[in-house]
């Protein structure tokens, strides 16, 4: 039984990490037979001493989870099943009710209720068998939040750093026990937004709870802050899920990374376990910056889904580096050698830093104005490479034509430039 329960929070916990992007098997169907077997197995056992046990209550589980980061008025899904759907004794309909709670109200579940914190539309779903795929599922359609009531913040703390979640709850009998189970369970903890202008900065609440909460915590406790390396690994594993790529982030993208949130960029040494703040990843802005870290670096990430996961896919592009690392490898190339790099002064861009010859006869590194989502939209980056004729060679030594022909289109009678900016890289 211990064993058994403890395979249900391992799911659990497997399904909250699956949002940064880990592996996850959603197939509950292994977990359910073990559950009934057992269950069917120890009946006799077990009543009538079980009718106030753990085990039957802990077999409610979160399917679909809604997603995390809702916003009010528009419209979304949930399914909650209930393991031990073929025990349930027939007559009545089972019927679960769901309502938002916030942090507190998480934590005190099974005490008096609080003040209703929200008003939920289409917040009940009668639990229904379904004998082809054997599931016992209540799946809440057309739900909507119509409006919530938040906390008092402290500080500094934003609406989007507040955690809510999904309660569900029911009554249901089991066969062959008289007293019903009273059966509660929490969705994954989610952001409230009223604008879509708030859906970044909650998505990065999110992001953290998952990526750095421990199981078992008190609902929705985080640390504070974390070793470079587990943000790292969240920020890679992130960016490979959201691109649907195999191509990860290498050591000089993790190292130019930790320069950007530390704004340490002639620091040279390992931040493996220097620890990063949640201000660092999202409530203080970059220097010189109007955007914070998160806000630049999902910039990158919604650029490269959209236009560039091929390029990226295929090791195209360099990704992240700093100018003195950038100057460092093209310093001794020929001109016209050439590297894509995610801008560094805007959300969303991409730009191509290049050799070419200076006035004095030397050389020098220019970059050209990045290309935004709206550009890409345009033209392809692959178009725009051909376009620029002083670009020939891809970093270290790549002809341009060999490499990028397989993304150029039909040629067009005005072809369109890149536009030289040595300032705005």
């Amino acid at each position: 039984q211990t064993r058994l329960i403890s395979r249900l929070k391992a799911w659990r916990w497997e399904q909250h990490k699956a949002t940064i992007g880990h592996p996850f098997d959603d197939n509950l169907n292994p977990l359910q037979t073990c559950n009934v077997n057992y269950f069917s197995f120890n009946a006799e056992i077990m009543f009538p001493h079980s009718c106030n046990y753990f085990f039957p209550v802990s077999s409610l589980v979160v399917e679909k989870q809604p997603p995390q980061v809702i916003k009010t008025q528009s419209k979304f899904s949930t399914t909650v099943r209930y393991l031990l759907g073929e025990k349930v004794a027939p007559g009545k309909p089972v019927v679960l009710k769901a309502q938002i709670i916030n942090e507190l109200q998480a934590r005190n579940l099974g005490s008096v209720p609080g003040d209703n914190v929200g008003e939920l539309i289409n917040n009940t779903a009668i639990l229904e068998h379904n004998t082809s795929s054997k599931s016992t599922c209540a799946t809440f359609r057309n739900m909507s939040i119509k409006k919530i009531k938040r906390a008092d913040r402290k500080g500094s703390e934003s609406v989007t750093e507040e955690k809510f979640a999904l309660l569900f709850s029911t009554e249901i009998t089991i066969t062959g026990c008289d007293t019903p189970y009273r059966i509660q369970m929490i969705s994954l903890p989610v952001v409230v937004i009223v604008h879509g202008s708030q859906d970044n900065n909650a998505l990065a609440t999110i992001i953290w709870d998952c990526a750095f909460s421990e199981p078992d915590r008190v609902p929705f406790v985080v640390p504070e802050r974390v070793p470079w390396r587990m943000m790292y690994s969240t920020l890679n594993s992130k960016f490979t899920a959201e691109v649907q790529t195999n191509h990860n982030l290498d050591q000089y993208n993790q190292h130019f990374l930790a320069q950007k949130i530390f704004d340490k960029p002639d620091f040279a040494d390992d931040f493996s376990n220097i620890m990063v703040s949640w201000a660092q990843f999202n409530k203080e802005v970059l220097p010189g910056r109007p955007f914070t870290f998160w806000q630049w670096f999902e910039g990158v990430m919604d650029l490269t889904k959209k236009h560039l996961k091929t390029y990226w896919s295929q090791g195209l592009i360099f990704g992240f580096i700093g100018k003195q690392h950038l100057h460092l490898i093209l310093k001794d190339r020929p001109n016209g050698t050439f590297l894509l790099r995610f801008s560094d002064s805007e959300i969303g861009g991409i730009t191509i830093a290049y050799v070419s010859a200076s006035e004095n006869g030397g050389q020098k590194i220019q970059n050209i104005q990045p290309f935004t989502k709206r550009d890409l939209e345009i033209r392809s980056l692959g178009d725009r490479i051909r376009d620029i004729s002083h670009i020939t060679h891809l970093y270290p030594e790549y002809p341009k034509h060999e490499v990028f022909k397989g993304f150029y289109s039909e040629p067009q009678a005005s072809p369109i430039g890149g536009t030289i900016c040595a300032n705005k890289p």
